[in-house]
């Protein structure tokens, strides 16, 4: 399974993104599961921070959509697990911090976003790749421009370029910056930092802040599907 999850102790879990080659890719099932693992977190009582990071040293590469689908219900359902797993991820009561080494690409990149802290390695890169393969983000785009202003983000989109660290940071995607290697050892700072509030406390700033921000929205999502599934059953079916 490409989704791993290990307790640490004093309510604190993370989950590590286990993906495939050596660029850390996730597969839609991959997605689905990392849903259900998420789905099955916000039902644990005992859990107050959840961290969230990559193996060997990379946090995740990107999504590795289905090929050659021709229905637009076929690839709606396949970009559905995107949406499945920011649902899950949303309707989380504990905060939610991420431990970036090396890339956050496409997905990687989107999660980085959307979490409510993010620490990043100092040589950490990120990029939204999808117009280099003909794929517009526009799911990324339902949330981003709360993080970062629409000419930065329509830029970065346009591109695929790669950004450092500190560029994420200045456009408003990171937390912090802490060096190479010790990522994993900050976000646990953090998430124990952040357990030792009174759980419903922090439940409830959670959720006010995120909907306040509007970080996440259901209609917003699913109307990209919605053009995103139609355009590349269209093409798909040409070639």
């Amino acid at each position: 399974m490409a989704i791993e999850i290990s307790a640490q102790g004093k309510g604190v879990s993370v989950i590590t993104l286990a993906g495939h080659e050596a660029s850390n890719f996730l597969y839609t099932q991959d997605l689905l599961d990392l849903a259900q693992v998420l789905t099955k977190c916000a039902s644990d009582g005992n859990l107050r921070a959840l961290v969230i990071t990559g193996r060997n040293n990379t946090f995740c590469g990107g999504r590795i959509g289905a090929k050659g689908l021709t229905r637009a219900s076929d690839v709606a359902e396949d970009l559905n697990a995107i949406l499945k797993v920011n649902a899950a991820l949303n309707a989380l009561s504990v905060p939610v911090i991420v431990a970036v080494e090396g890339q956050a690409f496409g997905f990687g990149f989107g999660m980085t976003a959307q979490v409510d802290y993010a620490v990043a390695a100092d040589n950490a890169v990120f990029s939204l790749p999808e117009m280099s393969h003909g794929l517009p983000p526009l799911i990324v785009f339902t949330y981003l421009f709360r993080f970062v202003p629409y000419k930065r983000a329509f830029e970065l989109a346009v591109t695929s370029r790669q950004i450092s660290a500190k560029e994420a940071s200045d456009a408003g995607i990171l937390t912090e910056i802490v060096p190479a290697g010790s990522t994993l050892k900050r976000a646990l700072e953090v998430a124990n930092q952040m357990a030792a509030f009174d759980p419903k406390a922090m439940g409830l700033l959670r959720k006010f802040g995120r909907e306040a921000a509007e970080v996440h929205s259901k209609s917003g999502s699913e109307y990209a599907v919605a053009l995103m599934s139609v355009m590349l059953a269209e093409r798909n079916a040409k070639h």
